[in-house]
């Protein structure tokens, strides 16, 4: 699938904030839910590990930074990838 990248996510490849590899393999291997018109890639543990059984066993190392990480896009064109927010309960401070 060719994919088109927004302005922002192509600024931020190029600062290389994120490799346009890793975009990829979020978009391949991410779990999909459709959300209000974009799909959203979701990192998820095994998402890492279906990207291992691909890469091989030493991406770990690489690939554990980008857990919990997602993909915004709209057809092939990506919008953003961001790392999820941690959840905040009541009692956190």
């Amino acid at each position: 699938m060719e994919l088109d990248f927004g302005t922002h996510l192509e600024e931020q490849m190029q600062r290389g904030v994120i490799p346009h590899g890793i975009v990829e393999l979020i978009i391949g291997f991410g779990e999909l839910e459709h959300r209000c018109g974009v799909e959203h890639y979701s990192v998820t543990k095994s998402t890492i590990k279906r990207i291992q059984r691909y890469l091989g066993h030493n991406s770990s190392r690489i690939l554990d930074f980008y857990t919990s990480h997602y993909a915004i896009t709209i057809k092939n064109w990506v919008i953003t990838v961001a790392k999820k927010r941690p959840h905040h309960t009541e009692n956190s401070e």
